[in-house]
């Protein structure tokens, strides 16, 4: 038990620290505390850490599998190229509207958004497939038992929560400021942008 609250933490503050870089999920979350409400925000936030403990228990799960049949996983991610463009056209192709405040109340499409936007990050497994080879070379970190797999699934999905939630905190204190330093962006297009990147970035790397 003590091995698996070690693996736990440890995944726990690399998932933290993975969610610092800005992308889709944690702009969302910004988006969606400004123009509704902290809960809201915190509700895609929720969305979001569900697709870290998939595709961590993926990675402990099929990883070994996946090594033996690379061809199926080179699949996956070159099918994930066109659905990441696909999704930034239509959002740079979506009017032109400043940031507004809406009094919308829909906690199920908050969650499923955030959750959707996770689950099509074409880094997330191969990142934790990685982050797992590497602890199997430390003793304190290897991952055997059950109980030390679902520490790791659980280290990587609370990580994220943590992170992301302390964005919409953030974001919710600085309300007014960010607001009026924000209300003339379309933060559509932005997302639309960030999500273009990623498939040029995701096509690169399956071209090396």
């Amino acid at each position: 038990m003590e091995k698996a609250i070690i693996i736990f933490l440890v995944t726990a503050g690399i998932s933290f620290t993975g969610s610092l870089q800005i992308g889709p999920l944690s702009l969302t979350v910004v988006q969606t505390v400004l123009q509704r409400h902290l809960r809201a925000g915190l509700l895609v936030a929720l969305g979001g850490c569900i697709p870290e403990f998939i595709y961590a228990t993926a990675a402990v799960r099929v990883g070994m599998w996946l090594e033996k049949n690379p061809e199926i996983w080179r699949m996956m991610e070159w099918a994930s190229i066109p659905i990441l463009i696909l999704i930034g056209v239509m959002l740079l192709r979506s009017p032109g509207q400043p940031l507004k405040v809406t009094a919308s109340n829909k906690s199920h499409s908050d969650v499923l958004k955030g959750f959707t936007l996770a689950m099509l990050n074409p880094q997330l497994f191969p990142y934790w497939l990685f982050i797992l080879v590497q602890f199997q070379g430390y003793k304190q970190l290897n991952v055997e038992q059950p109980a030390e797999q679902i520490a790791y699934a659980a280290g990587a999905s609370l990580g994220a929560a943590g992170l992301l939630s302390g964005v919409a905190y953030f974001t919710n204190r600085y309300r007014e400021r960010l607001l009026n330093r924000l209300g003339k962006i379309n933060l559509n297009k932005v997302l639309g942008g960030i999500f273009i990147a990623l498939a040029v970035v995701q096509f690169i790397k399956l071209m090396r």
